[in-house]
C-alpha cells in the first residue's frame, strides 16, 4: 500500500471517527486522534516528537477511579505518579510535577507553590472521575515550543466527556473498615446552535492505616491519608463561540508527600484537612478568515486556592493541650492567573502553518501562615507570608510559529519555535525541528530536537526557607533530542524512543538546607522506552518499560560554605519503570484485565559530602534507597447486568503490599520511607440514559 500522507491520514482519520461503530473501533480512533504534539489533529502515531493516548475506558480497566488516586498515572510510559514526575527525573531534584506542562481541555492549569515540600504545600491532584474521561494525551519529553514555560519533561492533556446522560457510583473498602465512596453524573443538552455539557462528581475515602515512624522524634503511628473530592465541570457551546466554568477541589489528610518525618505524626483521623481548589473559566471562539485562515481566540481567569490547618502532637499530650501544641501550621492562600491567547492556522501549498500570541498576568492574591514549633506557644496573630512581602506578579508574553512541511508523501518536517518574556527581564526562545518519515504502512521513523524552559515559580524565588538574601534565580533550559522507531500492523504494535535530554541552571532543592538553588553544572537523562501491544479475537496484551540513566548537576551549600555533593543521580529517580497488563474475553460481555506495575528502587542522595578541593569530609552509609515497589491490579466487568447498567468491580494491590517511598527529607539520619497507599476491594456502576 502505498504510503498516505500526514494531510490525507488526518482527513480519513476525521471521517473515521465520525463512522466508527463497535467499541473496539472506537478505542482504536481514540488511541490515533490526538491534537496536543502540534495543536492539529493528527494521528499520534504520525506527529512529532512522543505521544500516548490513553482512554478513560483504559484507566478504570486497570483499576483507576479517579485521577486523585496514588497511583493514577501509573500506567503513562515513565510515569512515577508518587512523585509525580516522569523521565527520570526524581521529585524534589528535578520535577514533582510542577515541570510538567498539565491541561485540561487544552487548558493549562498549574500553581505556583507546586513543588514546595518544605512548608506543607503544593500537591498536584485532579479529582476527575475515568467515569466522565473520555482520553488523556501525553507528550514525554520537551513542549515549550508551543506551551511555553514547565513543559521540560512533558505536556499531559485530560480530555473529559461530552455524551448522552449518564450516572456512575463507585463503593470501596480498605482494611481495618475503612471505605470509599463516590457518585457522580455527566450529560449534554443540544438545542439548535446551543450545546450544554456538565460533569459532577462527590467522593469520599477514608483512607488506609499506614504505619508510619518519625525517627527524629521516636514516634510511631497511622499517618492520616483520608480524601474528599469534589468537581463541577461545565461547557457551553453556542455556533463557533465555547464557554467554559469548572471547579475541582481535591481535599486531603495531608500525608501524600507532605508529611516531614522530623516532625511529630499529624493527628489519625479521617478528616481531611487540607484543600487545593481551582477555578477555571472563559470563552474561546473560531472565525473563519478570508485566504482559509482560521482564527482562534481565547480568554480565561484560573484562580488557585490552598487552605491547610494542620496540627503535629507529641505522644506525651495527644491533643489534650491546645494552647501549647508542638506543631501546628495553618494556610491560606490564593493566586489567580488572567490570560489571553489568539492563533491563526491556514494552508499553503505543502505547509501547515500555525502562528499566534499569549499574554498572562499572574499574581498572588493572599498569603498567610500560621506557624508554630517545639512548643511554643499559638498565638492567632503570627502570621508569615511565605510570597506576598515581596508583591510577587509576573507578566508574561510569548509569540509563537510552526510549520508543518510534506516534504513528500512519506516525509513530514515541523518547524517551530516560540518566545516568551516576562516584566522581570526573563526571556526564553524554544526552538523544535522534528521529522516522520513512513517507511511503509508499517513503520515510521521520527526524530527531534526540542528546547524548553521553566522560570522559578514565586515559591521558590521567595521562599522564607531561603536565605534573606539572594540573588534572582536563573530559568532552567532543557535541550532534548530523540530519535523513534514504530512498527504497526491491524492486531499488534511495536514502539520504541531514545531521548537525551541536558538541563542548565536547573532550579532545586539543597540537600541539606532545601534552599532554592541553580545546579552549578549541567543535568543530564537519558532513557529507552519501550510499548509493545498484541490483540487477537479474545485477548489484548500489553507492556511497556523505561530505562534512565541521570546524572544530577554539582550541588553546593550556599550559605558562605565552602562544601558540595559529588554530583549523582537525582534523589527518588527510577531507574526502570514497566507495566504489563492483559485482558481475557474481550469478545464476551465479561471481560478481565490484569494489571502489573513495577518501580524500580530510587536513590536519595549521594552520601559523601566534600570540601572544595575535593576531600572527602563524612560519609552517610545509612541513606542507601528506597525499594523496590510493585502491586497487581484485577478488574473485572459485566456488560448490561440489566437495561443500560454495567457493573465494574475488582481488587487494587492484590497482595495487599504497603506502598512506600521517601519524599522529604532525603539526607540522614532521617530515612524513614513514608506509606502512601494498601490494598482496596471496589465496585462500579455505570447507568446510561
Amino acid at each position: 500500500m502505498r504510503p498516505l500522507s500526514l494531510l490525507c491520514i488526518s482527513l480519513l482519520l476525521g471521517h473515521t471517527l465520525v463512522h466508527a461503530e463497535s467499541n473496539d473501533d472506537l478505542d482504536k480512533m481514540l488511541e490515533e486522534a490526538t491534537t496536543i504534539a502540534t495543536k492539529t489533529k493528527l494521528n499520534a502515531d504520525y506527529v512529532p516528537g512522543t505521544v500516548t493516548v490513553i482512554s478513560g475506558e483504559k484507566l478504570k480497566s486497570l483499576g483507576i477511579n479517579n485521577l486523585a488516586e496514588q497511583n493514577a498515572f501509573d500506567m503513562i510510559v515513565g510515569f512515577d505518579s508518587s512523585t509525580l514526575s516522569l523521565r527520570g527525573a526524581g521529585s524534589i531534584y528535578g520535577s514533582q510535577g510542577n515541570k510538567i506542562k498539565w491541561m485540561i481541555n487544552d487548558k493549562p492549569i498549574s500553581s505556583e507553590l507546586w513543588g514546595m515540600p518544605k512548608l506543607g504545600v503544593g500537591q498536584i491532584v485532579f479529582p476527575i472521575p475515568t467515569d466522565a474521561i473520555d482520553r488523556i494525551e501525553i507528550v514525554r519529553g520537551p513542549g515549550s515550543a508551543i506551551y511555553g514555560g514547565n513543559a521540560i519533561y512533558g505536556v499531559v492533556n485530560i480530555i473529559t466527556k461530552k455524551e448522552s446522560g449518564t450516572l456512575f457510583s463507585t463503593l470501596s473498602q480498605t482494611e481495618s473498615n475503612k471505605y470509599g465512596r463516590g457518585i457522580g453524573a455527566y450529560g449534554t443538552l443540544e438545542k439548535k446552535d446551543l450545546e450544554i455539557s456538565a460533569i459532577v462528581s462527590v467522593e469520599k475515602h477514608d483512607g488506609w492505616d499506614l504505619i508510619a515512624q518519625s525517627q527524629s522524634r521516636h514516634q510511631s503511628g497511622n499517618l492520616p491519608n483520608a480524601t474528599e473530592n469534589n468537581l463541577f465541570m461545565g461547557d457551553a457551546s453556542y455556533k463557533n463561540f465555547d464557554f467554559w466554568f469548572y471547579r475541582l477541589q481535591p481535599r486531603n489528610d495531608y500525608s501524600r508527600v507532605l508529611w516531614d518525618p522530623t516532625n511529630y505524626l499529624p493527628q489519625d483521623n479521617t478528616n481531611p484537612v487540607q484543600s487545593n481548589t481551582y477555578t477555571m473559566l472563559g470563552v474561546q471562539g473560531k472565525f473563519d478568515l478570508p485566504s482559509n485562515v482560521l482564527l482562534t481566540a481565547k480568554a480565561g481567569l484560573n484562580r488557585y486556592e490552598n487552605f491547610a490547618n494542620v496540627m503535629f502532637y507529641p505522644a506525651s499530650i495527644l491533643g489534650n493541650n491546645p494552647n501549647h501544641l508542638n506543631g501546628m501550621r495553618t494556610i491560606n492562600y490564593i493566586e489567580s492567573t488572567k490570560y489571553a491567547e489568539a492563533t491563526l492556522e491556514t494552508t499553503i501549498g505543502s505547509n501547515r502553518i500555525l502562528g499566534g500570541g499569549y499574554a498572562g498576568f499572574l499574581s498572588v492574591d493572599q498569603d498567610d501562615v500560621i506557624q508554630t514549633w517545639s512548643g511554643a506557644n499559638y498565638h492567632p496573630g503570627r502570621f508569615i507570608s511565605l510570597l506576598t512581602t515581596n508583591n510577587p506578579k509576573r507578566v508574561n508574553k510569548a509569540l509563537y510559529l510552526q510549520d508543518e512541511i510534506q516534504l513528500d508523501d512519506s516525509c513530514t518536517a515541523t518547524l517551530g519555535t516560540r518566545y516568551d518574556t516576562y516584566d522581570d527581564g526573563r526571556h526564553a526562545l524554544s526552538p523544535r525541528i522534528a521529522f516522520v518519515y513512513l517507511y511503509d504502512e508499517f513503520n515510521i521513523f521520527k526524530s527531534q530536537y526540542s528546547r524548553a524552559f521553566r522560570p522559578p515559580s514565586f515559591s521558590e524565588q521567595y521562599s522564607p526557607n531561603n536565605q534573606a538574601t539572594h540573588p534572582p534565580y536563573e530559568s532552567e533550559t532543557a535541550d532534548t533530542v530523540e530519535l523513534s522507531y514504530i512498527f504497526k500492523t491491524k492486531t499488534s504494535s511495536f514502539k520504541t524512543t531514545a531521548f537525551h535530554s541536558r538541563t542548565s541552571n536547573m532550579i532545586t532543592y539543597h540537600d541539606f538546607t532545601y534552599e532554592t538553588i541553580n545546579l552549578a553544572s549541567p543535568t543530564t537523562v537519558e532513557g529507552l522506552e519501550i510499548e509493545v501491544t498484541k490483540s487477537t479475537e479474545s485477548v489484548n496484551f500489553g507492556a511497556n518499560a523505561a530505562f534512565y540513566k541521570s546524572h544530577r548537576g554539582e550541588v553546593k551549600l550556599v550559605r558562605g560554605i565552602s562544601m558540595n555533593y559529588d554530583p549523582s543521580e537525582f534523589g527518588l529517580s527510577a531507574k526502570f519503570l514497566a507495566n504489563v497488563f492483559a485482558t481475557i474475553n474481550t469478545d464476551t460481555n465479561y471481560p478481565t484485565t490484569f494489571w502489573y506495575h513495577y518501580t524500580g528502587s530510587k536513590n536519595r542522595v549521594n552520601n559523601a559530602l566534600l570540601d572544595a578541593n575535593g576531600n572527602v569530609i563524612s560519609i552517610y552509609s545509612t541513606n542507601g534507597s528506597t525499594p523496590v515497589q510493585d502491586y497487581l491490579n484485577i478488574t473485572q466487568k459485566v456488560n448490561g447486568i440489566t437495561k443500560n447498567l454495567d457493573l465494574v468491580f475488582g481488587v487494587k494491590n492484590v497482595f495487599g503490599k504497603t506502598l512506600r517511598t521517601l519524599y522529604f527529607p532525603l539526607n540522614p539520619p532521617d530515612t524513614t520511607d513514608v506509606p502512601y497507599m494498601g490494598q482496596t476491594f471496589w465496585v462500579n456502576a455505570v447507568y446510561t440514559f
